[in-house]
């Protein structure tokens, strides 16, 4: 296969490679270097209003760290966001299936913390929906607690307007 130019990217960050660097992680957050990590994962498409990961990312803050699995990441990783001692910038785990690593990520710096409830942790989950694999995603970050998802940018059939307000008045899911 020939070699095409372009922008190295660094990928593969599943949950044993990410512990790896956990402690590095917990430093940099510890130090104020990292002080956000925004959970972006799921599917995405080619609509107009899908660039919304685009420039939702373009505008975190330098201090901020994005955790990903899915396509929706396609959107993103290609920009020059950098890193943070070393610490990608864009974490990425793979694809939708790979969310599994978002989560034990999350437990795993829920328990360096020391956290009882996995909402203290400075993570923002933001879904994007598209087809049914995110439903699994979401399923699975209610089943776990997780509050104040946003989750779009168009929302599955499924969620009509009064179970919508019904979900989001339990889990205190947002739309985008």
């Amino acid at each position: 296969i020939k070699k095409r130019e372009g922008k190295a990217i660094t990928i593969g960050f599943a949950h044993e490679q990410t512990a790896q660097v956990a402690d590095k992680i917990v430093e940099a957050v510890k130090s104020g270097k990292i002080t956000k990590f925004y959970v972006m994962g799921g599917c995405d498409g080619r609509n107009k209003d899908r660039e919304y990961y685009t420039n939702f990312a373009k505008d975190l803050p330098k201090s901020a760290v994005i955790l990903t699995a899915g396509c929706a990441k396609y959107r993103y990783n290609m920009l020059d966001l950098g890193d943070i001692d070393g610490i990608p910038r864009v974490i990425d785990a793979g694809q939708c299936n790979d969310s599994y690593s978002l989560v034990l990520t999350a437990l795993k710096l829920k328990e360096a913390f020391g956290l009882k409830d996995i909402n203290e942790l400075p993570i923002e989950y933001n879904i994007a929906w598209y087809e049914q694999k995110a439903v699994a995603v979401l399923l699975a970050l209610l089943y776990m607690g997780v509050k104040g998802i946003r989750l779009g940018p168009t929302l599955p059939a499924f969620l009509s307007p009064n179970v919508l307000e019904t979900v989001a008045k339990t889990f205190d899911i947002k739309t985008i």
